[in-house]
């Protein structure tokens, strides 16, 4: 304890408690992002790539000769150890600021009397997140502490919104992957406990997998699936699936399967909506898991005017409205009589009179 100190050990005159703080160091270290986390009771674990401020409240010549500049910056790196004046090396990986603080605190009371440490981090390598998949704006944001799945999505500009739209558009589900091993935990457990707990099975899985469905979450206000963030977390929304939709459409070709388009006419409204000579008949045509093929068939005009139920299509189907006989003839009719209009129009208008 300090009682015990030869005065030969302390290194300058010891700090005065029943002094007011200086008015910078303090307005310092409220300004500071440092006090953001304790806002949101959340843990932040030093780590390589971040960069602490570390001061000594009323001895910061102790740190540095620089007076412009409290106390002394440091970058930490793959060493997990910090170099400091006066006590050497000291540990800062896998501690949290508070933690770091009361190391620092007990290693500085070997030189002068009641030492009072603030470490206070200025970057924070891990303060991000990564949005990827069916998004407006897919990439890597920061992470403020308080962040939910729902802040993750509006960061990267919002769902896209496929179609006609552009983008490709959602699934059904929202991912969130998530390390398994905190940061804190990767320095305090040895090689083979850190192995067990990213093993599954005969994989190494080093994140877990939590599901979102979109539709409850997004569409339908579902706020318990607006689960809060962590640092370096993966946001994936994976594109929906697929659909072909062939025959008498107004433009056949894929649809991407979403949140606003689940169903037989959903699809084919997507791909313009039914021509003239469309028959009633549409035909869904399925891959089965073993391998083999189902075909359903529905009443499309039916479906649309609200007299049968619409059915739900999977990634996959095959979408095939057939051509009916004479709706057919009658739109050939149709598209000679519409063009003999317009070439009699063009041939009758003489611009030179």
């Amino acid at each position: 304890c300090a009682g015990s100190m030869r005065p030969s050990e302390i290194a300058g005159p010891p700090i005065d408690l029943t002094n007011a703080l200086d008015q910078d160091e303090l307005r310092q270290i409220v300004s500071s992002s440092n006090l953001q986390l304790s806002t949101f009771n959340e843990e932040y674990y030093l780590g390589p790539g971040d960069v602490i401020n570390v001061q000594l409240v009323g001895r910061n010549d102790l740190l540095s000769a620089k007076s412009e500049t409290p106390g002394l910056d440091i970058t930490l790196t793959n060493n997990p150890n910090i170099t400091l004046p006066e006590i050497g090396s000291i540990r800062a990986h896998g501690k949290t600021t508070e933690q770091l603080q009361e190391d620092l605190r007990q290693a500085f009371s070997l030189r002068i009397v009641n030492p009072q440490p603030v470490v206070l981090v200025k970057v924070f390598n891990r303060n991000q997140i990564a949005v990827l998949g069916s998004v407006s704006k897919p990439g890597k944001y920061p992470f403020d502490f308080g962040d939910t799945a729902l802040d993750g999505v509006f960061k990267a500009g919002g769902l896209s919104t496929g179609g006609r739209g552009g983008g490709t558009a959602p699934g059904r589900f929202m991912k969130i992957y998530r390390e398994k091993i905190p940061l804190e935990d990767r320095f305090r457990l040895n090689l083979d406990e850190l192995v067990q707990r990213i093993m599954s099975g005969d994989k190494v899985v080093p994140r877990e997998e939590i599901t979102i469905p979109i539709s409850d979450f997004v569409f339908n206000g579902v706020l318990e699936y607006n689960i809060p963030l962590k640092q370096n977390d993966i946001v994936y929304v994976p594109p929906a699936g697929t659909v072909h939709v062939q025959g008498r459409v107004d433009s056949p070709g894929i649809v991407f399967l979403g949140p606003s388009i689940q169903t037989v006419s959903q699809a084919v409204v997507e791909r313009g909506g039914l021509r003239f000579s469309a028959d009633d008949r549409v035909e869904i045509i399925r891959r089965l898991p073993d391998g083999q093929t189902a075909s359903y068939y529905v009443s499309i005009r039916q479906i649309m005017t609200r007299r049968s139920p619409d059915f739900v299509i999977k990634d996959g189907d095959e979408i095939f409205v057939f051509p009916n006989t004479w709706r057919a003839i009658g739109e050939a009719i149709g598209t000679i009589f519409s063009g003999g209009i317009r070439a009699g129009a063009n041939a009758t208008y003489n611009p030179i009179g």
